[in-house]
């Protein structure tokens, strides 16, 4: 047993959760997550075995990506200096009562 504080049959099963029934239900699900394993597996082994063979494409699509991320940090680096600008004049304003841009 692997219950150190247990010395009978009877006290183990008392600790030991119930065992599990197995219906229908359990098999078709096992089976359906099984065959989701083996589409999933095969996936990646045909992208890997893509990647091997097409070293071009991955190359240009890290690229792709990483104009992508430069070109929308950019963006968003432009959207934070338009707010902060935008909060400077409405501070400027309540306090002056008149904005540089009119």
């Amino acid at each position: 047993m692997n219950f150190h504080d247990v010395y009978t049959r009877e006290q183990a099963q008392a600790v030991a959760p119930p065992p599990r029934l197995i219906t229908y239900q359990d098999r078709e699900d096992h089976r359906r997550r099984q065959r989701r394993l083996l589409i999933a597996e095969e996936d990646e082994r045909a992208i890997a075995e893509w990647r091997r063979r097409h070293p071009e494409d991955v190359a240009d699509k890290k690229a792709f990506w990483a104009e992508r991320t430069a070109r929308c940090r950019s963006e968003r680096a432009d959207m934070h200096r338009r707010k902060a600008l935008a909060i400077s004049q409405c501070d400027l304003v309540n306090t002056c009562g008149k904005s540089f841009f009119i």
